[in-house]
């Protein structure tokens, strides 16, 4: 696991909290952020119910594919560490 460099990106976006888990390149908070470690990007907790995350993300042109399963898994951890009753499908 990329300990450091998550480390250092939770530093880096403010996110004074513990790695929860990781899921391939998404890192989940202890207080329910995703963050993507290879491709700098952060869901804040407080914007978790803003948007389909997964439908902007794979706007993106550094998402892969092969990654969605990943992304579904940490948004999936995200919303239970919030409590949020939102369904993370993949499209």
């Amino acid at each position: 696991m990329e300990t450091n460099k998550i480390n250092e990106l939770f530093h880096y976006y403010n996110i004074n909290a513990n790695i929860d888990s990781v899921y391939g390149n998404w890192a989940v908070s202890s207080e329910g952020d995703v963050v993507n470690y290879l491709y700098p990007f952060a869901i804040f907790a407080i914007h978790f119910r803003d948007e389909n995350w997964m439908r902007i993300l794979k706007t993106k042109f550094w998402f892969k594919p092969e990654c969605e399963e990943a992304l579904c898994n940490a948004l999936k951890r995200a919303a239970e560490i919030l409590e949020i009753e939102k369904e993370i499908e993949l499209l």
